[in-house]
């Protein structure tokens, strides 16, 4: 279950990267249509796109080490980590990431 997290994490992490990527194409052609005397579209600044989509970060409960309430103990998390291998096996991936 652990590697499949860190799987997730990490393919949000790169859609966000992705979605700024995109939006600062957009803000660079709206300024450069813009600078032609033709504005299609108003197309928010960088900032104001940021304010909208800030990245999280961690959890204060993850900087301490701490579980959050309600997490699975080790036990059930070493259960759902078989369960998820199982599944993974079934369906013909490794779960590695």
């Amino acid at each position: 279950m652990k590697r499949y997290l860190q799987h997730l994490v990490r393919q949000q992490a790169a859609n966000h990267r992705g979605q700024v990527q995109i939006h600062e194409c957009l803000y660079r052609f709206s300024l450069s249509q813009l600078g032609q005397g033709f504005a299609p579209f108003a197309c928010p600044t960088p900032e104001q796109f940021g304010a909208e989509v800030t990245w999280p970060g961690d959890w204060s409960e993850a900087q301490t080490g701490e579980a959050p309430v309600g997490s699975p103990s080790d036990a059930e998390e070493a259960r759902m980590d078989e369960e998820m291998t199982n599944l993974l096996g079934f369906l013909g991936g490794s779960g590695a990431t």
